[in-house]
């Protein structure tokens, strides 16, 4: 397929449609972590998160329900700082400030990408773009479980996307915000900028300045792994997340049954089968999956059930590989060596990978839940009603609190007065339960002979023990 650049009018069309799209993905993101805390937000990560945005604190102290140390002790993150200190800067409350940082990166994301394929004649390959970064399961399925870590990958696509349009200044700029965004993203800069290195040019790729900005990336990423070593300690993240007891939960039974849960998991497939597609039309579709192949063979070993499992923020691998194919794909494009069927195989990719397509045909989806939450009007008053529980809390030292009450007021409960469904209420002498949160229909149950009082906002009920 021509390298040519699409007609002025296509231009046009294209940049309305971009702007269109773009909007609609911050809107979408934006309001979803709303309406997530007003019908039940997480302390674990949502309400943390929001709170270390809020508090203008650089050194990004905990809030009480996680413990008395810093972020830092689990990840190194410059970013998260400077954040903080400008929402508060501009008194913009913890709720938000996380608000508005999913919907801007989710945006730039969608943006990335977009911009990648925005001079490319192809209209398949535009529509397989918008249909990945409106639609496309990977992507929601990050948003339903919020992490800012996400501004890792969009970053990085900036970068890829002002590389390939001769922006390089701009690009490395791109690139250093991604690798201050936590200590492992300047292993993903290295990945990217490597990527484009062997797909633009492989021969001369280990003496291009991509190749040498890479390994730049790789010793910020190490000083910021040694930072958090030498003066964060405290928390052993790689233990926790990984390798667990020095890697003994890894037997054969349990490499098969991860194996088993990868082979089930449709995005993850989808993902690769589509890398495999396009390979048979160019190896270097292949350059973005043997780059992840380290980090999806550690998750698939991690005693964590979330990173072996891949799914929500933890697909980030598998979201990585299906951006890389968009990365790959401009620079063939530009190089006037973009077949015509690589467009219809991304097309193909972005429809089966659609979170409708997936509720459809019952597999798993980010879908229902998505639709359930957006479904609910969007509050305006999160940190009047966190305030006002708060307030009530205060009076009451001993009380226990669902998931939902503690994402709200994370700096005012510790973890023994957090309730899952297997918990003894016996010490509580009164509970907070949100209602609809992730545990709301196991614990009401257990304070049915409770006394009720108020429910403040008409969302979080209050029993005291008969």
């Amino acid at each position: 397929m021509p390298g040519d650049s699409a007609s002025r009018g296509s231009l046009w069309l294209r940049l309305i449609l971009s702007a269109v799209v773009i909007a609609a993905v911050f809107a979408l993101h934006y309001r979803y972590v709303l309406v997530h805390f007003s019908i039940g937000g997480t302390p674990f990560d949502s309400g943390w998160f929001a709170w270390l945005l809020g508090e203008g604190d650089p050194a990004l102290t905990n809030p009480k329900i996680v413990n008395d140390l810093s972020y830092y002790n689990y990840h190194v993150s410059p970013y998260l700082s400077a954040l903080s200190v400008l929402f508060r800067f501009f008194s913009v409350d913890r709720f938000n400030a996380f608000a508005l940082h999913q919907g801007a990166v989710f945006a730039l994301l969608a943006g990335s990408v977009l911009a990648l394929v925005f001079g490319v004649r192809s209209t398949l390959l535009f529509s397989a773009a918008v249909l990945f970064v409106l639609i496309g399961d990977l992507v929601l399925q990050y948003a339903t479980f919020p992490h800012f870590e996400i501004a890792i990958l969009s970053f990085c696509l900036l970068g890829a996307a002002l590389w390939i349009g001769r922006l390089h200044w701009l690009a490395i700029l791109a690139f250093a915000v991604a690798c201050l965004v936590r200590e492992d993203g300047g292993l993903f800069v290295a990945a990217t900028l490597v990527a484009i290195a062997l797909t633009s040019n492989p021969a001369k790729a280990l003496r291009s300045k991509k190749a040498m900005l890479a390994a730049a990336a790789l010793v910020v990423s190490a000083a910021m792994f040694g930072v958090k070593a030498r003066f964060f300690p405290g928390f052993p993240t790689f233990d926790f997340n990984y390798a667990g007891n020095h890697w003994d939960h890894v037997t054969p039974a349990f490499v098969l049954g991860r194996l088993a849960d990868l082979g089930g998991n449709p995005q993850a497939l989808n993902a690769l089968v589509s890398a495999l597609a396009l390979a048979v039309l160019s190896c270097r579709y292949l350059i973005f999956p043997v780059l992840m192949a380290p980090l999806v063979v550690t998750q698939l070993l991690a005693v964590r059930d979330l990173l072996g499992h891949f799914v929500f923020y933890y697909a980030m691998p598998f979201l990585v590989i299906s951006a890389g194919q968009y990365v790959v794909a401009a620079i063939r494009a530009r190089q006037g060596t973009l077949r015509r069927n690589e467009p219809v195989v991304l097309l193909v990719a972005a429809i089966l990978g659609s979170s409708p397509l997936m509720f459809a045909v019952s597999l798993p989806s980010s879908l229902p839940m998505l639709a359930a939450t957006l479904s609910q009007p969007a509050p305006t008053d999160l940190l009047q009603i966190a305030d006002r529980t708060n307030a009530a809390v205060t009076a009451i030292p001993d009380a226990c609190f669902s998931y939902g009450v503690a994402a709200l007021i994370p700096n005012s409960v510790v973890k023994a007065q957090l309730l899952t469904p297997e918990s003894d209420l016996a010490p509580c002498p009164t509970v907070f339960l949100f209602r609809g949160d992730v545990h709301y229909d196991a614990l009401k149950p257990k304070v049915a002979g409770w006394t009720a009082g108020p429910v403040i906002a008409g969302r979080i009920e209050t029993y005291t023990r008969p």
